[in-house]
């Protein structure tokens, strides 16, 4: 994708000005940069079109898989969400996938979270590994190495090796 940006990009940049289109962009397959001075950038799923604009900070769509996530992403909405190494507002999903991400809140039917930093965590089913969560509320949960704040659960969990501060049953 680098060659494909290197050959666009000096093509635009070696036109004259009175020659190039306007608005000038890159159409990259899976990404698309704006280069007429907006701040857009988009990036495409194959299936049903994954949207960023700088301007919001959210992304949706139904199957998300980052690594190192941009900063301007602070919300990310899908069915399938998997994020490597960021920090993040909120995360929504059915199933949620988190390595080493700082995030305020996280929603979702199945969570699996490994060496991050939580702030509030909703789910149905969760599997924290190697995390910090202040506030966990779920019906089942499973928690390795882990230091939660406060803990609800409606169902069952198991703690090994976990520090669990308040726990109530909902």
């Amino acid at each position: 994708m680098a060659e494909k940006f290197d050959k666009y990009y000096s093509y635009f940049s070696s036109m004259p000005r009175s020659v190039r289109m306007k608005p000038r962009s890159i159409n990259l397959g899976l990404l698309k940069i704006n280069l007429g001075g907006g701040s857009l950038v988009e990036l495409r799923s194959r299936d049903r079109g994954m949207n960023l604009s700088n301007t919001t900070g959210v992304m949706e769509s139904e199957h998300v898989d980052l690594v190192n996530p941009p900063e301007s992403i602070k919300v990310i909405k899908g069915k399938f969400v998997k994020v490597q190494n960021g920090d993040l507002e909120a995360i929504e999903g059915e199933e949620v996938i988190l390595y080493n991400v700082d995030v305020v809140k996280v929603i979702g039917k199945r969570v699996k979270i490994m060496n991050s930093d939580v702030d509030h965590i909703e789910a149905e089913d969760a599997t924290l590994i190697n995390t910090d969560a202040r506030e966990v509320i779920v019906a089942r949960g499973e928690f390795i190495n882990c230091d939660v704040d406060a803990l609800e659960y409606k169902e069952s969990y198991t703690a090994i090796n976990t520090e669990v501060g308040n726990l109530k049953k909902a």
